[in-house]
């Protein structure tokens, strides 16, 4: 290949990846947030695990038929592109492709097969069945898609991924919102007109909304469903119109491909422990949603008393019965869930983006490129976790009331929820890290040690979970030990194995205290701030009334938050935590740090 093709050639870099991926992700969640209230409000907090539970069966499916291909195909085409073997690279598509069909329609069959024990399963929760059969067909355009979000990953273009994943969300929130909306709305109609929904007769408002939940749940689910159809479309009419920029003199000049059957064996080879190490994950996250449920009815049960101490006020405020208990615990829990998983999906996208980074750099065997990468890509993944975490761990009060304010059922949990949310974000850091290490262990072939330190954690948790949601007096936050603790067991033998492996060496104080630091600042803000303005602004009649649209805490809440970045990018700056190769990396990166130079934020 010519020296000029290879410069006219577009690579992202890895923090420009990531960055692209970053965004998308943000506005993704933002939009998965603001999609949580009016679901919310459809199915209330009794109403939510009919939705949790049909992603609980779902995930473990997903990750065996479709988490590994991605990885390996990013991983493998980068390693092509980097010794300019254009045609193999072009191969591994073709092949990915055919295996990804396959999987996908086995995911798709099983998980339909499996939706109606599953739901007999669990107590009370049979007609689940309907929301896991809604999204049973997402198996299928889940894989077909990603054979083109894994191919350019490769190439490292994370463009077509980050708005393929922008299409889903807003497809989701849209389609889902409007379908749930739909159903609500026909089975009150039924109510008032005949006192049965959908053939069950009904003696009162709220028990038809509980005859409706279900039903609400699945087409919710269906919103998902065809929102995931439409993000796949996006993405195969993309390549057939755009291509993938490899042109036919690069083709010509490069030798002849692998056979397909040694890619796919090439391809499975690499996926199958990663495969295993999302299945064993989300496996334990299944196991894990049923034994909390499973605890909570038994303590619920057993000790009526001490629960009845504990969250009897909440229970009156929210008109919640012993049996339905069990439900309003785990619905609070997870609603904070939704926040638990906000920061380490931002921390993901650099995992995404160094794959092919770390893979090229690996195969041209650059030690400082590989040292480079691993040190930028876990201190900017502390560097956003920590802040961040600090930041919404002290205003997860205001942050929950602001988003379901005005819904009652909802509104009775934000106490219990805002302080299941606080500790999960404190805790963002390990939580955050886990998956960008086992992306470069992954990168590197080291693709067993994450499952190995995945068994190890997921042994750990549901030991913890089941140890400590026994105890009446601990309950729910049992889940958040054994949550927070696998995590922590799992990147610590996460990080050994790959500096070992690397001999990379990873500057501590850079990487962990610096941004600690500068988070402890940034949250000591927040939370001061927070109370400051939240005082004044309560004897503001217009933002004081149970009434108002916005209310003082939202408005606290606000000016607290951008207080807390000032604080804490302020801080970042005096202590150099930031430095000159992480802002290179970034788009424009160079004039950024001439302009930092020149005003003394960077020597």
């Amino acid at each position: 290949m010519s020296p000029l093709k290879q410069q006219t050639r577009k690579k992202q870099s890895l923090l420009n990846g990531a960055l692209v991926l970053l965004i998308a992700t943000i506005v993704t969640h933002v939009i998965g947030i603001l999609y949580k209230i009016p679901i919310n409000q459809v199915l209330g907090v009794v109403g939510r695990p009919y939705y949790s539970n049909a992603y609980s069966i779902f995930l473990p499916i997903y990750s065996i038929a479709l988490a590994g291909l991605p990885t390996a195909m990013s991983r493998l085409v980068a390693h092509y592109m980097a010794l300019n073997e254009f045609r193999s690279a072009r191969q591994v598509l073709r092949v990915a492709r055919k295996l990804f069909i396959i999987t996908g329609i086995l995911g798709t069959v099983l998980l339909a097969a499996l939706a109606y024990p599953f739901s007999h399963s669990l107590k009370d929760m049979d007609k689940n069945v309907y929301a896991i059969l809604a999204l049973a067909p997402c198996v299928f355009f889940c894989c077909v898609m990603s054979t083109y979000r894994g191919y350019y990953n490769g190439l490292r273009n994370m463009t077509p991924t980050a708005v393929s994943e922008v299409i889903e969300a807003v497809g989701k929130m849209v389609i889902g919102v409007l379908l749930a909306r739909f159903v609500d709305s026909y089975g009150m109609s039924q109510f008032a007109s005949a006192g049965k929904v959908f053939g069950v007769v009904c003696a009162d408002a709220d028990a038809a909304h509980r005859a409706i939940y279900p039903f609400s749940a699945a087409a919710a689910i269906l919103g998902v469903t065809l929102s995931t159809v439409l993000a796949f479309l996006y993405v195969w009419v993309r390549y057939r119109v755009r291509g993938d920029a490899i042109t036919a003199a690069e083709l010509a000049s490069s030798n002849e491909p692998p056979r397909q059957k040694t890619l796919a064996g090439d391809l499975i080879r690499i996926a199958f422990p990663i495969v295993l190490s999302t299945a064993v994950f989300n496996l334990t996250n299944l196991i894990d949603s049923w034994t909390i449920q499973f605890r909570l009815a038994g303590i619920a049960e057993a000790h009526f008393d001490i629960m009845r101490g504990i969250y009897g006020e909440a229970m009156t405020s929210g008109g919640v019965s012993l049996d339905d208990l069990p439900k309003y615990l785990y619905g609070a829990y997870e609603i904070a869930s939704d926040f638990r998983n906000l920061l380490p999906a931002l921390t993901v996208t650099l995992g995404v983006s160094a794959i092919p980074v770390l893979s090229e750099a690996w195969t041209l065997k650059d030690h400082r490129g590989i040292e480079s990468s691993i040190e930028s890509v876990i201190r900017t993944s502390m560097i956003i976790a920590m802040p961040l975490g600090a930041i919404m761990g002290v205003l997860s009060g205001p942050i929950l009331s602001t988003l379901y304010w005005g819904q009652k059922d909802t509104m009775s949990a934000i106490g219990l929820s805002s302080s299941i949310m606080s500790i999960y974000c404190f805790a963002a850091f390990a939580l955050s890290i886990t998956q960008p290490l086992t992306n470069m262990l992954q990168a590197i072939g080291k693709t067993y040690v994450p499952l190995i330190a995945l068994l190890i954690g997921a042994v750990f948790k549901i030991g913890v979970n089941y140890l400590m949601i026994g105890l009446p007096q601990i309950n729910i936050y049992g889940a958040i030990i054994g949550t927070v603790s696998c995590y922590i067991v799992v990147a610590l033998i996460d990080i050994v194995a790959l500096l070992r492996t690397t001999r990379a060496k990873v500057r501590f104080g850079s990487v962990f205290l610096k941004p600690l630091f500068c988070s402890i600042v940034g949250g000591a803000a927040a939370w001061a701030v927070n109370g400051m303005a939240s005082g004044l602004l309560r004897s503001v009649p217009a933002l004081s009334n149970p009434n108002a649209y916005i209310s003082y805490q939202s408005v606290g809440m606000a000016v607290a938050a951008v207080f807390a970045v000032a604080f804490f990018f302020a801080t970042m700056f005096l202590t150099r935590a930031i430095e000159k190769e992480d802002v290179r990396m970034l788009p424009k990166g160079d004039r950024i740090v001439r302009v930092l130079e020149k005003h003394g934020f960077m020597d």
